[in-house]
């Protein structure tokens, strides 16, 4: 794999020197505008280098336990638009080609992508020449994708017309045994999906605070000493 040195070049600029001499001294005289510093601008690389990608999943199977189902990852970089199909294609064959990790299904029959030795080197040896940015933003991507796909396990959520506005319907279930239930009405079907998301951001989070308020629950106090 080749990698190629970026060079930047700055251009050094040796200012001359400027006396100024007044005619005759005026008391308030605005003082010329001072010549701003040259500060040359880095730019990040961009993600479109197959290296970079490579290394870049190998680093993301590797942070996810080495291993993913092969529509999560699909998923996490191009249905998140971290890349394109093509790209995905391409990276993605180089991997199972060079034996780096391997296409083969679970107890479920579900495909997965595992890391092989060779990626696992790759993506500990490096990871550092892929931009901290790029791996930040594919690890929360993958993140939550898979806190998302966890929820999604145990809720079922629903969304369903009535004659007046919309229903957000959330169901939770233990090993198809259905524990709790949740209804909540929208004026729009957008409004109720929306919903809908918030609740999946944090699950757990959410009917826990919930429990929590319904245990802490206390009656509300009145003030009697005017009676």
């Amino acid at each position: 794999m080749d990698t190629e040195d970026l060079e930047l070049e700055i251009e050094e600029e040796l200012p001359g020197q400027m006396a100024f001499f007044p005619e005759e001294e005026v008391p308030h005289a605005p003082k010329p505008p001072e010549k701003e510093a040259h500060v040359p601008k880095m730019k990040a690389p961009d993600l479109t280098h197959p290296p970079f990608i490579c290394i870049l999943l190998c680093d993301i199977l590797s942070q996810m336990g080495g291993k993913l189902p092969s529509d999560w990852l699909y998923d996490i970089m191009v249905g998140a638009g971290h890349i394109n199909y093509f790209m995905y294609e391409d990276v993605t064959g180089f991997l199972l080609e060079n034996s780096m990790a391997e296409e083969v299904p679970d107890k479920n029959g579900v495909m997965q992508y595992c890391l092989l030795d060779k990626g696992r080197q790759c993506a500990k040896l490096l990871r550092l020449y892929v931009p901290k940015m790029y791996r930040d933003a594919v690890l929360l991507t993958a993140l939550r994708y898979e806190a998302r796909q966890k929820a999604l396990r145990d809720l079922d959520i629903t969304c369903e017309q009535t004659d007046t506005d919309w229903v957000l319907r959330v169901t939770g279930k233990d090993q198809e045994r259905e524990m709790f239930g949740l209804q909540i009405h929208a004026p729009t079907e957008k409004d109720a999906q929306s919903l809908g998301e918030c609740i999946l951001r944090n699950p757990a989070g959410f009917f826990g605070r919930v429990l929590e308020m319904i245990l802490t629950n206390e009656e509300e106090q009145y003030d009697l000493s005017d009676n």
